[in-house]
This record gives structure tokens, sequence and C-alpha cells, in this order.
């Protein structure tokens, strides 16, 4: 993210990494069971969430999409690359498309969902039962809200990156309506400072405190 603490500008321009920060980012998704992301970031960024810049294995590609957005043409569905799962709602399960991701390969799983909103906590027991013990939550910032609202984040990775994007409607890395008081807030430990080899940025690693209100 910026020094500010954007991810994006108001205009989705999002190329904050330097060529290092993005082969750590590949190294961290091959040392992962997963990589899971939103279905918003598949619409905006139609990404293909495999391990490219370094050697390792691809994890496999979760995708929570209670209301079953992701298009058919999307790279998580028609790359081969990795497995890829779909997590969704139950009300959808007779669904068209469900029929139609089965069909292009894609494994679909179901959970109870309120408001188009699955159950996560449920939906990451059921991913332990696919022998999935680690998972590696790229974005976007609503379901990594939900994540940390729900007390599932052990780590918290962020590098800052040289720039100051500003704007009200710019993207933050955790979006979601927000923790109100400081006693709700996330508390985190640094257990690492690493700066970038291109010179000008620094990776920080935290670790989330438990309860989230110690």
């Amino acid at each position: 993210m910026s020094v500010d603490g954007k991810i994006a500008s108001v205009v989705r321009d999002s190329r904050l990494s330097c060529p290092f920060d993005k082969r750590r980012q590949h190294a961290l998704r091959a040392s992962h069971d997963a990589v899971v992301v939103g279905a918003s970031t598949v619409l905006i960024d139609d990404p293909l969430l495999t391990v490219r810049l370094v050697k390792g294995p691809n994890p496999k590609r979760v995708i929570i999409d209670g209301r079953l957005r992701i298009p058919l043409s999307s790279r998580v569905v028609t790359n081969k690359d990795a497995e890829t799962i779909v997590l969704t709602c139950s009300d959808n399960s007779k669904s068209e498309k469900i029929a139609a991701l089965l069909k292009a390969g894609v494994r679909v799983l179901t959970f109870p969902c309120v408001n188009g909103i699955i159950n996560l906590s449920e939906a990451l027991l059921s991913l332990r039962e696919e022998g999935i013990s680690s998972i590696l939550v790229e974005g976007g910032g609503e379901l990594l809200w939900h994540f940390f609202r729900l007390s599932l984040v052990d780590e918290f990775r962020v590098t800052l990156s040289p720039y100051v994007i500003g704007g009200r409607d710019a993207v933050t890395p955790v979006e979601g309506h927000g923790f109100g008081t400081f006693s709700e807030w996330v508390r985190l430990r640094l257990i690492h400072v690493i700066r970038c080899e291109c010179g000008n940025e620094v990776h920080l690693v935290y670790r989330v405190l438990r309860p989230l209100n110690a």
C-alpha cells in the first residue's frame, strides 16, 4: 500500500509493488495450500492467482462468491494451471451458473449465508477437511474485513510503497463497516521489518493478537 494507506487510487490504478516485492508475493503464494480472494477481486482484476515469478507449486484458488458473480470467462475459471474452488451460498445449489462452473472444471462448495455473506468459519472448516491447512487471503478489502471481524487472521503482511495517493474514495486494505471504539480495534504485534532490495520499500509482518480487545 502507499504510505497514506491506499492500495489503489480512485481510478483503481494499483501499480504499487516493485519487482522484488512481486517475487515475495509469489513465493508467499507457493508456501500456502490455497490463495483466497473475493468475487470483486476477480471482477476488477481478473487475476490468475498462480505462482509465476519464483519456482514453487501453485496453491488452490478459492473464490468467495456468495452471489455467483464471477464470469465464466475469468482466468480463474478458464486457466487450468491450478484447481479452482468457488464457495457460494446454499440457496444457489440448483443454479445454472453452478452447473456451468462444474462443466468448466471448477469445484463448487455451498454454505449457509446471511444476506449473501458466507459463513466463513464454517467454510474454513470445510477447506480444512479438503486438506487445506494454510491460506493466503489476498483481498479484497471487504473480504479482509470479514476475516478480521470474525478473528480468523493469524498474520497480517503489508508492504509500504513510496507513494502518496490520497482520495476519499481510494481503496484501502481493509474496508467493510470497520471497528468503532479503541477497545474493538484489532491489535497487532510487529514481528519482522524487511527492507526490500529495491531500496525504497519496507515489508512489515505483524502477528494478530488474541483476544482482539486484549
